[in-house]
């Protein structure tokens, strides 16, 4: 898998139904967090996401 694609993933997991603002902001800071890490420390990262 590419960087973009684990990310989606890994974000997309954490996605709920809520609609508030809080939390849409609080993903958009985690999706930034996760664009800043290597391929390498994603791929771990999508494994606990993935079990």
């Amino acid at each position: 898998m590419d960087k973009d694609h684990l990310i989606e993933l890994i974000s997309n997991s954490l996605l709920y139904d809520s609609k508030d603002s809080e939390s849409t902001r609080n993903l958009s800071d985690f999706k930034n967090y996760l664009e800043r890490l290597n391929l390498e420390q994603l791929r771990t990262m999508s494994k606990e996401f993935i079990l």
